[in-house]
């Protein structure tokens, strides 16, 4: 895995760019369905998993994007990050209310925010370990 983010890691700028416009293209598109699965007892809306995800694997490449080659990124960048990440998610939310047939949705909202948040934690765990294994190798 580690190889396949180390070969990530010089594109992860243009995977990111990429993926903010396939974002806000498909944010675009007019009166999409909501992806559901029927049970006996009740619909279970997948696009809240979808959101979780799309902003997650944003967060992500975002965090690839902007680490240092050993994938570390100081707390303020951190910081400035998530909260740029959390604006986009706002803005993609807000901007679907002047979309015919989508409006803003705050559990979208708040899908986002935690596909953010858990993606941005999840990487600095990883790398932390990643990193502490290289230094007692060394």
């Amino acid at each position: 895995m580690i190889k396949l983010i180390a070969w990530c890691k010089p594109y992860a700028k243009y995977i990111l760019i990429a993926w903010l416009i396939t974002v806000i293209t498909v944010s675009s598109i007019p009166s999409l369905p909501t992806l559901k699965i029927h049970t006996p007892s009740r619909d279970i809306r997948l696009d809240y998993l979808i959101h979780f995800c799309e902003y997650g694997f944003m967060a992500i490449m975002t965090y690839l994007a902007f680490a240092d080659r050993l994938f570390r990124i100081n707390n303020s960048k951190w910081i400035l990050l998530t909260a740029a990440l959390i604006a986009f998610a706002l803005m993609d939310e807000l901007h679907q209310k002047f979309i015919p047939g989508r409006t803003y949705n705050i559990r979208d909202f708040i899908s986002n925010v935690t596909g953010i948040i858990a993606a941005l934690l999840l990487c600095i765990y990883i790398f932390n370990k990643i990193n502490r294994r290289r230094r007692h190798m060394l």
